[in-house]
């Protein structure tokens, strides 16, 4: 075997070996990463009763139109936690249980903090949700809450931004008008200073003093 052969075969084998190491540096880099990552979320999630959003993220500004049928911006509540939904009027039980959970919730806070609170319910019912019937729904559950609707590309913007899901369910052949919105049913938490902090499921809302718990360390 002539040197030059011996030389390209001790070549190949060492950029082998270069590679091999290359890879199994990677994957505990990797490794490492995801453990750290994990461990950050981990820190994080045994703080709160919510599903922790980590690394936290900034809070889509919504343009919508509330129930006085003004323009309506999440911006406008900077200052404020915000606990908000998706729904719709015409809903037979997971929206109205919904709105009265965080009205326990709101009227569990000390006076003071729920002065730092605002909770808001987003329509995704557009064609029957008109600022006036959401006026005369949402504050039913407690004065202070806020109703919002919008246009159909509104809305749809808003819930794609939070990862809401809702679709108009409607038999063939029946009365166009009579129909029901599918839609996912959690609520979100926004922080005073327009972060995305937490996600709640429909259970979890039953937990007022937990959801409280969670409001008071974020109001800090």
């Amino acid at each position: 075997m002539t040197y030059a052969v011996k030389a390209a075969r001790g070549f190949g084998t060492s950029r082998l070996r270069s590679f091999i190491v290359a890879g199994a540096l990677l994957l505990a880099l990797g490794a490492s990463f995801v453990f750290s990552r994990y461990t950050a979320y981990q820190q994080v999630q045994q703080k709160f009763y919510g599903q922790a959003l980590v690394p936290d993220s900034q809070a889509y500004d919504f343009k919508l139109v509330d129930q006085e049928g003004h323009s309506f911006r999440l911006d406008q509540l900077r200052g404020k936690l915000v606990l908000f939904s998706f729904g719709f009027t015409h809903c037979p039980n997971v929206c109205p249980t919904t709105l009265s959970d965080l009205g326990k919730v709101y009227r569990s806070l000390p006076e003071r903090e729920r002065a730092k609170v605002q909770v808001v319910f987003i329509s995704v019912d557009p064609q029957r949700d008109k600022p006036e019937l959401l006026k005369n729904y949402v504050p039913y559950f407690d004065k202070s809450f806020i109703g919002l609707t919008g246009s159909p590309e509104q809305i749809a913007q808003t819930a794609k931004a939070y990862g809401a899901y809702y679709e108009k369910v409607h038999t063939p052949g029946e009365d166009p008008d009579v129909y029901f919105m599918d839609h996912s049913a959690f609520i979100y938490l926004i922080s005073p200073d327009s972060r995305w902090k937490l996600i709640y499921n429909f259970d979890q809302l039953h937990q007022t003093q937990k959801m409280v718990g969670d409001i008071e360390r974020i109001l800090g």
